[in-house]
């Protein structure tokens, strides 16, 4: 056998053994896989909405786009350590005040744990004629008071109380068109007294906005309960039922929040069209939850009005 032939058949021989070799490598390491471009923080907000999360809207697009209700006032921005980012408040408005306008007009309206103010001047600037603020916290209740004379709403327009939202609904008169619970029934379990307060209050229309975190897709109403620390400005308030430094509260799913104010007289209308204001407002931030249908905009009419 000639030199020339050995080196040959070398050569066949250790080049099946490298494929060999190379396939047992290929075999062992796991694909590479190149990463999608990293999204930016507006457009992770818009995603959810494209993904199905929310109820397909069914106005055109484009008809959703924020006012920029907020920037007429922006001391809103910083009177309050709670949710003050300028695009969520501003889609806020737009779900809650500027979607709703027809219920507005002329009303009397009570705003439950009002805050700082902020949806009682909404109110106001969106055509109701008086608002009454409930609210725990004293500092803001004084906010609320400076806030709505500083840009100019007459004193006799609306009227802040400071004290405990149970205590003031069950010891005061109130007879308003609407009602206003925006993020406060998920601070609380103590529901019967919150919709008691509410139904003697006689209002044609209730707001609510929640957080439905928990629960969400159960086929049945349920309400997932924990325990809240009542430090933070955000929170619930401490009450006599109260233990430590903690209070029970729950988050129900729109199922329960569906059967609570049915079971005092108030029937479900409609709810706010959130997948339009993310699909026609992509660059907003801070609205994941209302993105991926973790929070809700509703509205209720007295059963009795109809």
């Amino acid at each position: 056998m000639s030199l020339r032939t050995l080196s040959s058949r070398a050569l066949r021989s250790g080049s099946r053994r490298l494929r060999v070799a190379a396939d047992r490598i290929d075999a062992m390491t796991p694909p590479i896989v190149m990463a999608p471009p990293a999204r930016t923080p507006a457009a992770r907000t818009a995603q959810p909405a494209a993904a199905g999360n929310l109820p397909v809207s069914d106005v055109a697009p484009g008809s959703r786009q924020s006012s920029d209700f907020f920037d007429q006032y922006p001391r809103f921005y910083e009177t309050s350590g709670t949710s003050p980012y300028r695009a969520r408040l501003n889609l806020r408005y737009e779900a809650i005040f500027a979607e709703h306008r027809d219920v507005f007009a002329g009303a009397r309206v009570l705003d439950i744990a009002s805050h700082d103010g902020r949806w009682s001047l909404a109110a106001l600037a969106t055509g109701a004629r008086e608002v009454i603020g409930i609210e725990a916290r004293p500092d803001l209740v004084e906010n609320s008071e400076a806030n709505l004379a500083h840009y100019g709403y007459e004193p006799s327009s609306y009227r802040f109380i400071a004290g405990d939202v149970f205590e003031v609904l069950d010891k005061q008169p109130f007879d308003v068109d609407v009602v206003l619970c925006l993020g406060f029934l998920y601070h609380t379990l103590r529901y019967n007294e919150l919709l008691g307060g509410i139904r003697r209050a006689a209002p044609r229309h209730v707001l609510i906005d929640t957080v439905c975190r928990r629960g969400t897709g159960a086929p049945f109403p349920c309400v997932n309960v924990h325990a809240e620390r009542f430090q933070r400005e955000g929170n619930a308030v401490a009450d006599k039922y109260s233990f430590g430094e903690r209070v029970l509260v729950g988050q129900p799913n729109v199922r329960a929040v569906r059967t609570m104010m049915d079971a005092y007289g108030f029937d479900f209308e409609r709810r706010s069209d959130w997948a339009g204001l993310i699909r026609d407002n992509p660059y907003a931030d801070h609205v994941d939850d209302y993105a991926k249908g973790l929070r809700v905009t509703l509205r209720f009419a007295d059963r009795r009005e109809g």
